[in-house]
């Protein structure tokens, strides 16, 4: 909330919860950010967000939203939005105030463009954006590339026996990945025979968002990331052999808030949250 409020950024969630549930909720995990209650589905609706796979007669699940977030301006125009098929995931506030921001290039690697000039080989660095990996928050693991000046890398999909950058991660319990967010590639002309790949230049980098499992208890307090980088380097007459970087990352887990009708922790927290639950149900049945 300090980096969002820094930057001018107010912060609303909203759910078809009633009003007092909320004030409830927020007082129980000192949320300071505003929550809004849209007990009958009105803005879900207005939105076009209204989860249609539960049916009308699912008490009391019908009438909640897909679960996402909205970056919108000052103009009320939406900029970004960002949407997961898990309900317990939501997007990280890294990735938040990188759209906001209009997701800016990443720092140079090098200190200058002295540096830069002499560098000969690909240079990579790996590593998790944010303080630690969370059952219901993404994380962006990053992988930046630095290529040398008249070289360029292969875009995915790389010519048929060539290599695109890539991310590709071991297989870790308990770690959950969503798709590669890859740049915008541009166009090159091969001299020679005029053939025209997609390849990136330069500052560039790979985001592999990042999430674990088991949001209701048993996560470990770190988990080793490990995987690969790969790449291939070229210039506009030679390709260098396959290339790939090696990486290993011990991750700290945070634990997840308690859920107030699971465990222990949650209904100590939250003691009233079954009624506004059993409340909330038989109002779907009177209503729809």
């Amino acid at each position: 909330m300090k980096a969002f409020e820094a930057a001018g950024i107010a912060v609303y969630a909203l759910s078809y919860d009633e009003a007092d549930a909320l004030r409830d909720f927020g007082e129980a995990h000192g949320i300071t950010f505003n929550l809004i209650s849209d007990p009958d589905s009105e803005i879900i609706r207005s939105f076009g967000i209204l989860n249609t796979l539960i049916a009308a007669d699912d008490h009391p699940w019908f009438g909640i939203p897909y679960p996402g977030t909205y970056v919108i301006g000052a103009n009320g125009v939406i900029t970004h939005k960002f949407f997961d098929n898990n309900l317990a995931v939501r997007t990280g506030p890294e990735q938040l105030l990188r759209a906001f921001r209009g997701e800016p290039m990443p720092e140079p690697l090098l200190k200058s463009e002295a540096d830069a000039a002499a560098l000969e080989a690909v240079e990579v660095h790996v590593a998790l954006e944010g303080d630690a990996l969370a059952a219901s928050v993404q994380r962006d693991l990053v992988a930046r590339f630095r290529v040398p000046a008249g070289r360029h890398v292969y875009a995915a999909p790389a010519p048929q026996g060539m290599v695109a950058v890539d991310i590709v991660l071991d297989e870790v319990e308990g770690l959950v990945q969503r798709e590669v967010v890859r740049p915008v590639s541009e166009p090159h002309v091969l001299a020679g025979t005029k053939e025209t790949f997609e390849v990136h230049h330069d500052l560039l980098e790979l985001r592999l968002p990042l999430t674990v499992s088991n949001p209701h208890g048993g996560i470990a307090s770190e988990i080793a990331v490990s995987g690969e980088v790969r790449w291939q380097s070229c210039d506009d007459e030679t390709c260098d052999i396959p290339s790939s970087h090696r990486f290993e990352l011990v991750l700290p887990v945070s634990e997840g808030p308690p859920v107030a009708l699971f465990g222990k922790a949650g209904p100590a927290l939250e003691p009233n949250a079954m009624s506004h639950f059993k409340r909330m149900s038989e109002r779907r049945a009177r209503t729809d």
